[in-house]
């Protein structure tokens, strides 16, 4: 695809003057990618099947979901917990173990500590306490969790914080952070949440936001727990590029 090296191209197929990308990442989670890592379909439980996005800036790993509407493919990231001694640049899975390898190094613009490293990742089978799908909708989000949630928790809405922004799109080097509702105003857009509506599965909670639309960076902030009380918190962002079907959490 046309992702935009030089600046916008316009064409009657690509309105956008670029190809939408799976997802945008701020840049205060990762000035410079490393790049990504498929897991295998038969290991790390949840996150079976998953894309992990590398850091070489930040020096950690986050979790990227997928939704596809309509055939537009479109995704959030997840940050995952720890952080790596350098910029993480390639991981493989082994498959004799199934843990993951990771190396890395230390250039210019990154918070490494030291010039290189060779670390794994083990999957130990505890909790990941963290979302593993997300789906968007005209009228909200739904976000899966790995492990089911304290219900009460879960419906209150003022366990979530919702915000958006966008960038300019331009031959320069990169962008600051712009309001999606007023254009070239810096900063980001407080989003209303009307209801947090946690499904019959225990673990899917749907945020209805009124009047939603595709932007660049659409995050979700939220502070849960689960059935047995431990804490579930974090953040998820997304790059809504398209919305799916009005959904009814009711089922009806």
């Amino acid at each position: 695809g046309w992702y935009g090296y030089g600046g916008p191209k316009v064409a009657p197929d690509r309105p956008l003057g670029y190809d939408p990308p799976l997802c945008w990442i701020p840049r205060y989670l990762d000035n410079s990618s490393g790049g990504e890592v498929w897991v295998p379909r038969d290991r790390w439980g949840a996150l079976a099947g998953q894309l992990l996005h590398l850091s070489y800036g930040r020096c950690q790993t986050m979790l990227v979901l997928r939704d596809i509407v309509e055939g537009q493919p479109q995704g959030a990231i997840v940050p995952m917990k720890g952080r790596f001694l350098s910029g993480i640049m390639r991981g493989r899975f082994r498959p004799q173990d199934g843990h993951l390898y990771l190396t890395g190094l230390k250039g210019w613009v990154t918070s490494a500590l030291r010039d290189g490293c060779l670390q794994r990742v083990r999957y130990t089978g505890e909790k990941l306490s963290m979302p593993v799908a997300f789906h968007a909708h005209r009228n909200g989000l739904r976000l899966t969790f790995s492990e089911p949630l304290d219900r009460a928790l879960a419906n209150d809405a003022d366990n979530y914080g919702l915000e958006q922004w966008t960038y300019l799109y331009a031959a320069e080097y990169g962008s600051k952070e712009y309001s999606a509702r007023r254009p070239g105003v810096e900063g980001h857009d407080a989003v209303e949440l009307r209801r947090a509506t946690l499904l019959e599965d225990g673990r899917t909670v749907f945020l209805e936001i009124p009047d939603l639309k595709p932007v660049m960076q659409f995050q979700v902030q939220y502070n849960l727990a689960d059935k047995e009380g431990a804490t579930v918190g974090g953040r998820l962002i997304a790059t809504l590029n398209r919305l799916g079907p009005v959904f009814d959490p009711t089922g009806k």
